[in-house]
């Protein structure tokens, strides 16, 4: 792959990541604020859920594309360079796209009228999640072959 583009995949994976990560924060914010509101407030969080919503899934489109892209589409296959990235690519399965996917449907259950708490615990869990895959990815001698 041409280094240049490498480069751009790198950014648009970056800048995805920051907008993911930021959106899912957020929306989680949101929708936490959404059980504590009555009446006309709840329409207008409902109606900046689902903006938020879509940045975030842009954000997550993004990431993904580039990342795939960039660790297959090398001359060095990522996949078969060290234990990082697999590590890296269950947390951002279990927790961020887990997180994404829950929020999402409480995105739709609000806008329904089915209001319900939202721990923080969430906020927490996506704050680790996030700060570990950006050590992972970051990190360039970190659980990687020679």
């Amino acid at each position: 792959m041409d280094p240049d583009t490498y480069n751009w995949l790198r950014v648009g994976h970056v800048l995805g990541f920051v907008l993911w990560i930021g959106g899912l924060l957020a929306l989680l914010q949101l929708l936490r604020i959404h059980g504590a509101v009555e009446g006309a407030a709840r329409d207008v969080l409902a109606r900046h859920e689902r903006k938020v919503a879509v940045l975030m899934d842009l954000g997550a489109t993004l990431t993904m594309v580039c990342g795939f892209v960039s660790a297959l589409g090398g001359t060095i296959n990522f996949f078969k360079t060290g234990a990082w990235l697999h590590i890296k690519l269950t947390l951002v399965a279990v927790v961020i796209v887990g997180v994404h996917g829950w929020a999402r449907v409480k995105v739709r259950k609000f806008r329904n009228g089915e209001v319900t708490p939202v721990s923080p615990v969430l906020t927490y869990a996506v704050l680790a999640a996030a700060a570990a895959i950006i050590l992972l990815g970051a990190h360039q001698g970190l659980l990687r072959k020679g």
